[in-house]
């Protein structure tokens, strides 16, 4: 990081004083990741002048790896033509992701003017989702028939590296083109020349369908160890692929999306840059109010159990805690299960096993803490019902917060609702109005019996 911040001033120096062959050879020396880093650092005039020295190779590696804000500030500087030539030199995936940020006119001037293939795969991607394994992949690979023999192969990948970066696998299809095999490039270096590809080729090939979420794919690319995967149609034809740093993007992407859900905000708002005050409130609110009423209605049972406030108002001192510890141990219960689902470890195979060990660990965590609850309460009111009520009270909310914790979002995946909505406002407010019921009806049905005692 201190490297960085050298650089930066001296980069910042060289650009207020039009030094452009020394900046050139100042960049030179780093990963087009580091040039990204160096740009979002910049003042936004400082931005746009680095990033037009860039030669088309560099800008359309740095393009995607800069944050929205500067690509957009970059994008409005940038002329037709070269911003023309930089989706020219792209990958099919990252230039459909920088045509679909671009208005619509000008997205069509530059799809008009780039190579006629490019241009159709382009817009092919565009039509799939963003979050799907069509929105990801891009169609740049080589494939080819099974009875190639490996010489063959090897003068094909040749005619083709220009036109595909980065490739690990080859893949095999029949004489239908529908998909049959992988071949490791390792396989086909080691193989003698003349032997045939369908001999070596690995038949257990693992692929998925274009409309597949971008999560699942996710847990593929993990449970497989792969670094690419084929993209089929309904005919098992090659569609595209899919490389593994696509999916280190997605993982992230799935990663923040949750926390933010989980905290009820919107992901699209950001640290730094946020928007309007008033849209960042409306995407805010609705959990807000949600928790609102909740509140509202464990105010209004706290109304409807007066009576037994007024012969036991020590009563009230556990409410606070009895509602967070519930609360806290279902919102627990609730993070694993969302996490578990997004990496694959929980589904509905292993149902039965993952709701009877969180209501396991629900029991324990409820008797460890109703003790301790139960016992201060006697203690503190020297009042065996306090005691008792309290110690009751939490080991049933809390066990049952988190049999709930891990059953909401089962359900919510079950019914194709992104489980992260269910760990904010339901399961914190549910555990509430749960709690203050419970604890009020053993109080008072415990009070009522030592009276008549």
């Amino acid at each position: 990081m201190k490297d960085i911040i050298k650089y930066r001033k001296m980069l910042e120096q060289l650009i207020e004083e039009g030094q452009e062959l020394k900046i050139l050879t100042l960049i030179s020396q780093f990963h087009h990741d580091d040039i990204a880093e160096l740009l979002h650092a910049l003042e936004e005039e400082q931005k746009s002048k680095l990033f037009r020295l860039l030669d088309v190779e560099t800008a359309s590696d740095v393009i995607m790896e800069i944050d929205e804000i500067s690509r957009e500030l970059i994008l409005e500087d940038i002329s037709q033509e070269k911003l023309t030539e930089i989706v020219e030199d792209m990958p099919s995936d990252d230039a459909a992701d920088l045509i679909a940020d671009l208005p619509e006119q000008q997205a069509q001037e530059i799809l008009s003017h780039i190579d006629r293939e490019k241009s159709e795969d382009v817009q092919m991607l565009l039509e799939y989702p963003e979050d799907s394994a069509g929105g990801i992949m891009q169609t740049e690979l080589i494939s080819l028939e099974q009875n190639y023999t490996v010489q063959a192969a090897i003068d094909l990948i040749r005619s083709m590296a220009e036109g595909v970066e980065d490739f690990h696998n080859v893949f095999v299809t029949d004489s239908q083109g529908k998909l049959v095999g992988v071949l490791p490039l390792r396989k086909l270096l080691l193989a003698k020349t003349n032997t045939p590809v369908a001999e070596i080729m690995d038949r257990a090939v693992v692929y998925v369908t274009a409309d597949m979420d971008q999560e699942e794919v996710a847990n593929i690319f993990k449970k497989y160890d792969l670094v690419s995967l084929p993209v089929v149609d309904n005919k098992i034809h090659i569609v595209g692929r899919i490389l593994v740093d696509d999916i280190i993007d997605v993982i992230q992407e799935e990663d923040s999306e949750d926390i933010f859900k989980m905290a009820g905000i919107s992901e699209e708002e950001d640290i730094v840059y946020s928007g309007p005050p008033l849209k960042v409130c409306m995407t805010r609110l609705p959990w807000l109010i949600v928790n609102l009423f909740g509140t509202l209605v464990s105010g209004y049972f706290l109304w409807v159990y007066e009576s037994t406030l007024k012969d036991l108002l020590a009563l009230v001192t556990f409410v606070p805690v009895i509602c967070a510890m519930s609360g806290n141990v279902g919102v627990q219960s609730t993070s694993i299960v969302i996490r578990g689902l997004a990496t694959g470890k929980v589904d509905f195979l292993n149902l039965g096993k993952t709701v009877s060990k969180e209501f396991i660990i629900g029991i324990i965590i409820g008797v460890a803490c109703g003790i301790i609850g139960g016992l201060i309460g006697l203690l503190w009111h020297n009042n065996l019902t306090i005691g008792f009520s309290v110690f009751l009270a939490m080991f049933l909310t809390i066990t049952f917060a988190a049999l709930m914790g891990v059953t909401v979002p089962l359900f919510f995946k079950k019914i194709r609702i992104d489980p992260a909505v269910a760990s904010g406002a339901l399961v914190t407010t549910a555990n509430d109005l749960i709690a203050i019921n419970t604890y009020f009806l053993l109080a008072g049905f415990l009070l009522k019996t030592f009276m008549k005692a």
